[in-house]
């Protein structure tokens, strides 16, 4: 069986796993590399397995010489752009393209970050099993999904303050995007906590019919210091949002740092790579708040 006829669930571990498939490729591409410091297509495939490990500092080097000479300059200048973390320099042109995504670290104050993980620490009553699907047919599916969900005595404590600091940055961030603005707009998070065996396969925001109206995705992340996990790591896929499909072998790793936010078009195909703690505590988890930001309005430019 070739390796794009095999199920996601059997090749993503070799890709992800230290030590395994992509390790062994950098080191054949580095030996290639030494004796051809100009081989264009060796430098894409080793860029393509430093994105892959969220090594984005050395996939930009790459991505930046790729833009000077050879093929794809242009993709190559797009990609440098986007792995900073500041969006895309112009909107991708039609096909698979990597997602685009705006990064920022030191997202709150510290005080605000030691507080949510308070919340968190509340006790695991206050959690429930998350939910896939649309609101009329929403179930717990272990095979999607494992991830826990806090109850509205949770979310009520941090929802006014953390919307508003997400209402305050949207406009700039779909600025930065190159998407639309979306005129009135409605907020919608919560805060989740994964835990060893953790993760959501590979999907988009924009799945069901009932959520079509989600335009952009964000996760801020949190956690206790030492980080006491592995894993977690968020994979934002290659994707054609018009025809809905994405490249399971070419995405970006994004690296859960603590008080840092992600944000990306909801359309955008992505995942949450399985989690392991070190520790049975409940508090040693990778937690996040995220949300969407869903369209209630026509675009006042209409």
């Amino acid at each position: 069986m070739r390796d794009d006829e095999r199920p996601l669930s059997e090749v993503m571990p070799a890709l992800l796993r230290p030590g395994g498939l992509q390790e062994l490729a950098e080191a054949a591409l580095r030996r290639t590399l030494a004796a051809d410091p100009d081989d264009t297509d060796a430098q894409w495939k080793l860029a393509g397995i430093h994105r892959r490990q969220g090594n984005f500092a050395a996939a930009r080097d790459l991505y930046r010489r790729l833009g000077a000479h050879g093929p794809d300059r242009h993709k190559a200048a797009w990609l440098h752009t986007v792995l900073g973390g500041d969006g895309p320099p112009e909107a991708a042109p039609r096909g698979i393209w990597p997602a685009p995504f705006v990064w920022m670290a030191n997202f709150l104050a510290p005080e605000q970050c030691d507080r949510l993980l308070a919340l968190a620490l509340q006790g695991r009553e206050r959690f429930v099993l998350a939910q896939v699907g649309a609101q009329s047919s929403e179930r717990v599916d272990p095979e999607v999904r494992l991830t826990l969900e806090a109850d509205n005595r949770t979310t009520q404590h941090f929802r006014p303050w953390f919307a508003r600091k997400i209402r305050s940055l949207v406009p700039e961030v779909l600025a930065r995007l190159r998407m639309e603005g979306i005129g009135r707009f409605q907020l919608e998070l919560g805060m989740r906590g994964y835990h060893t065996g953790g993760f959501y396969r590979a999907h988009r925001d924009t799945g069901a019919i009932t959520h079509r109206s989600r335009k952009l995705s964000f996760v801020y992340f949190f956690h206790r210091q030492p980080r006491r996990f592995s894993g977690g790591d968020l994979l934002l896929y290659d994707t054609d949002a018009d025809a809905g499909v994405y490249s399971y072998s070419d995405f970006s790793r994004i690296v859960p740092l603590r008080n840092s936010i992600v944000f990306f078009p909801s359309a955008c195909w992505h995942q949450v790579h399985s989690v392991q703690c070190e520790t049975d505590d409940f508090g040693d988890g990778r937690w996040v708040v995220n949300g969407h930001v869903w369209r209630s309005g026509p675009d006042p430019a209409a």
